[in-house]
């Protein structure tokens, strides 16, 4: 056992050296600034989801934070806020999980600065006023910059997507401007999505009914109708909400892909079509994504709507006349251009709508994302469709 106890000593040294060294100018070893450095956004992204626990002190937060940093207010009250949210509902946040997974960290030349990219998986358990629990879950992309001050790393910024921000920062108070501007950054976000590969490669007439979830297409003969499999749809939202199926395509406003993707999970047709009036995804019989093309519908909430409605889909005026397997647009601001949609894939242990989406990836989330400004589009999957004509 003794050269664990040597070990131990060696690596406490080490950390006493780097220490010093960075008080007095001297930076440290680029692999191990970047260790630190990861480690200190690691901590930041843990201690701002425990924030969010009722009662949680928001100091620790806080003090993650370069002093003065504008951040350290807005991301207090965006943990504030998530917690008021939830009491708005009926939900008592009871406890809080958070992975991080860093992808990649950089540290400046001179070792002062550094940029870590993470991903956080946060899992909040809650119960509601009827006793009953629930869990949900949100996957968040995050960019942390950090500065060294006096050796230690500090947080100057943190820049990520999150569908539910105008609605944190509204419960938490923040003036309407700030929360339609946090509104408007999802909606500029949701424009922003790489084209698929052009022009669309021929696809046979109609791209199948009922392909297996998780492989390449296999065409089969189209004849009669279509049943949806609405279970099947759940069951692929829950597998890849907080995960991508590595056999398609992803997008940095992935939500229309992913809402496909669990529509075709439900044995619905592909639509022949042109690449703006199809909804169509052909994978060209390989599982791997690289070469794969698709349609505008299928990638885009607006064109998917508009496909989708009258064919596969039908509006309905209330939430209540959802039921798992259907669909929810989003219009964040209000004003017209619908930006985000997520499936339905039941209720909560309060008989609550619960959502599954991507873009932020979200599990079991309360339907109600957004802020007083949103407006929602519900859309109810019918039950069975012809099969398109060849």
């Amino acid at each position: 056992m003794q050269y664990r106890a040597t070990f131990a000593r060696a690596a406490k040294l080490l950390t006493l050296l780097a220490v010093t060294a960075a008080a007095i100018g001297v930076a440290a070893p680029p692999a191990q600034a970047a260790g630190t450095a990861s480690m200190t956004a690691t901590a930041y992204l843990t201690t701002r989801a425990q924030a969010m626990l009722p009662g949680a002190s928001l100091q620790a937060l806080r003090s993650s934070f370069d002093t003065g940093s504008p951040q350290a207010v807005r991301e207090s009250a965006i943990a504030r806020g998530c917690g008021l949210a939830a009491q708005g509902v009926g939900h008592r946040i009871v406890a809080v999980d958070c992975q991080v997974a860093v992808v990649s960290a950089a540290v400046s030349p001179i070792g002062d600065s550094a940029t870590v990219v993470a991903h956080a998986i946060t899992m909040i358990t809650w119960r509601g006023t009827n006793g009953g629990t629930s869990q949900e879950g949100a996957g968040i992309d995050h960019t942390i910059r950090l500065v060294r001050r006096a050796g230690r790393w500090l947080v100057t910024a943190d820049t990520y997507l999150d569908d539910q921000t105008p609605r944190y920062l509204e419960a938490a108070g923040a003036t309407p401007a700030v929360v339609q501007g946090a509104a408007r950054r999802l909606e500029t976000a949701a424009t922003v999505i790489r084209p698929c590969v052009a022009p669309l490669s021929p696809i046979a007439p109609a791209a199948l009914a009922g392909e297996p979830a998780d492989g390449p297409s296999v065409l089969r003969p189209l004849l009669g109708y279509a049943t949806y499999d609405s279970a099947a749809a759940k069951a692929y939202a829950d597998k890849y909400c907080l995960t991508y199926n590595p056999t398609y395509m992803a997008y940095s406003a992935d939500c229309a892909n992913f809402a496909s993707q669990t529509m075709f999970a439900g044995k619905m047709p592909q639509v022949p079509g042109d690449y703006e009036n199809g909804w169509l995804y052909n994978k060209h019989g390989t599982s791997s994504p690289s070469d794969d093309t698709c349609s505008h519908p299928w990638i885009a909430v607006m064109r998917q709507m508009a496909v989708w409605n009258g064919r596969y889909t039908d509006a309905r005026s209330t939430i209540s006349e959802l039921g798992k397997g259907d669909y929810i647009y989003y219009d964040w601001t209000g004003d017209g251009v619908w930006d985000h949609v997520a499936e339905v894939v039941g209720t909560n242990s309060s008989g609550q709508y619960i959502v599954d989406a991507h873009t932020t990836d979200y599990y079991h989330t309360f339907w109600k994302m957004g802020s007083s400004s949103t407006k929602y589009r519900y859309a109810h999957t019918r039950a069975k469709v012809p099969l398109p004509t060849l």
